[in-house]
């Protein structure tokens, strides 16, 4: 899985910290690329190439880091046995480089297999000229497969995606994942097209990427929005209401510990936004860790009340109460009616993160189908008769719910809901991960099995063992054994190995 997942020391708080430009030796822009690891950069082999012969023979090219502060630059070189150029019917244009340095502070591109999906929106950073440090290119819009590639469409008029733009990270404007790379543009300037190619093809051509494959980024924490009076009962209900958001919002996969003490509470009452955010700091620094909001986000919960009789309310909610969850953090945040100013932001608020939780719930049942395709055609390659999980169907059907319930559930419900939704299709994923892994490995050993039967049988063949009707019967066991995927492959591998012992008895008396 991937080695970075989240944001570490030394962030400077952009979001796509993994972006970089590979230059040639008189620093001109050749094109984009991502930091895959601390010291791996995954681009394409055309914009290598564009360096210049050299490059291809173990030259270094200069790239330099425009998500960081400073931009700095390091060389790097192509790593043996991953260049992949590409084809003349729409297939590959692979390179992953080694850095001459390293950058562990730095959270690589998350990047996220799926198949061809249709009509997401999504974005990309390119190095076109003259924008010797790069432009955006927003609101793009994958529209299909075309060959390997998935044909990307570029909003017209606007800025489109052109040379320069190739190895940049294609991201998906919901969620922040990375679904593949630029590859190519199409030469008519009217149309606005171009072509990616997706994580799933990246990884077949080059298998070594798939350590840093994983699930979409984590959103942002979660914003509660309760109506009612400050009394104990409503403190209470903050206990149960906050556990419940982090018992149900706990991913799989994660090493998530969660405090199962009280909620931090702050009362607002008659504070400005400074001095809420000052007593915030306080409490969270005297009940968990000074660092808590930059090392686990997620274990930070806060409870605050009184916000309406603060002396800014809503500088309170968009400087305190915004800057926390957008950090990762749990707020639930009390009104006492629903019709105050801050209790219509902090509702629009929590129905749009429960958008975006919609969108990365989409995602992940997409992934989830996906996969499920993908043990389906490896079980029919190797002739395995192992049962498919079928999650993705009863998980479209929820999400199918959940899109259409909209405006017609309350904000918390549906959070709830999506959350519940989502740590299922995560499950769900993980588990169809495991078993792919699983036939993956029983391929490797079958071909093995059959590999070493065939060698061995080569040297009785060689040694005029033919005739002997001992080894010959031991053979066609195993090999019948073989001819399909075996029910029990360890007792495969003992019919191959009663042969091979066999035939070393006999070559040793030979």
């Amino acid at each position: 899985m991937r080695e970075h997942n989240g944001f570490t020391a030394g962030h400077t708080g952009d979001s796509e910290p993994w972006r970089v430009c590979l230059l040639d030796s008189s620093g001109r822009a050749l094109g984009a690329g991502m930091l895959l690891g601390e010291s791996t950069v995954l681009t394409c082999a055309h914009v290598v190439q564009a360096a210049g012969e050299e490059a291809l023979s173990g030259s270094p090219v200069l790239v330099r880091f425009v998500g960081l502060d400073s931009m700095p630059e390091t060389l790097a070189t192509v790593r043996p046995g991953c260049w992949v150029p590409p084809s003349e019917d729409s297939r590959g244009d692979i390179a992953l480089l080694d850095l001459a340095e390293r950058f562990p502070h730095v959270p690589g591109a998350p990047l996220v297999r799926l198949g061809a999906v249709r009509d997401r929106v999504v974005h990309t950073y390119g190095f076109p000229r003259p924008h010797r440090y790069g432009v955006w290119v927003n609101d793009a819009k994958l529209a299909g497969p075309v060959g390997e590639w998935i044909q990307l469409n570029s909003p017209l008029p606007g800025e489109r995606v052109r040379r320069g733009f190739s190895g940049a990270g294609v991201i998906d404007k919901a969620t922040g994942a990375v679904l593949g790379m630029v590859v190519t543009e199409y030469t008519d300037e009217q149309a606005g097209l171009a072509y990616l190619i997706p994580v799933e093809k990246i990884v077949r051509h080059v298998p070594e990427v798939d350590r840093w494959v994983g699930p979409p980024p984590s959103l942002p924490g979660v914003l509660i929005v309760v109506i009612g009076d400050r009394d104990s009962a409503v403190q209470e209900g903050f206990e149960t209401e906050m556990r419940r958001a982090h018992r149900v919002s706990r991913s799989p996969g994660t090493n998530r510990v969660l405090d199962e003490r009280a909620p931090t509470i702050v009362d607002a009452t008659d504070k400005t936004a400074g001095e809420v955010a000052e007593h915030v700091s306080k409490r969270i620094s005297s009940e968990l860790a000074p660092t808590v909001l930059e090392t686990n986000p997620g274990n930070v919960a806060i409870a605050m009340t009184g916000v309406e009789a603060s002396r800014a309310p809503e500088k309170v909610l968009t400087e305190v109460v915004k800057r926390l969850t957008d950090q990762g953090a749990t707020v639930l945040v009390q009104f006492s009616g629903p019709d105050s100013p801050g209790a219509h932001l902090a509702r629009r608020w929590e129905k749009e993160r429960n958008a975006r939780r919609l969108e990365r719930l989409a995602l992940l049942v997409d992934m989830v189908e996906h996969e499920e395709e993908r043990i389906q055609e490896q079980a029919a390659r190797i002739g395995s008769r192992a049962a498919v999980p079928g999650a993705s169907v009863d998980l479209s059907l929820r999400l199918a719910v959940l899109r259409s319930a909209d405006e017609r559930i309350e904000p918390g419900r549906a959070r709830l809901a999506l959350a519940k939704a989502e740590r299922d299709a995560e499950a769900a994923r993980w588990k169809l991960v495991r078993l792919h892994a699983e036939l993956a490995a029983g391929a490797a050993r079958y071909e093995e099995l059959r590999g070493r039967l065939r060698a061995y049988n080569a040297k009785a063949t060689d040694a005029g063992l033919m005739e002997d009707e001992e080894l010959g019967e031991l053979y066609r066991e195993a090999m019948a054994m073989l001819a399909t995927w075996p029910d029990d492959p360890e007792a495969a591998a003992e019919l191959v190995e009663r042969y091979v012992r066999a035939v070393r008895r006999r070559l040793e008396g030979v």
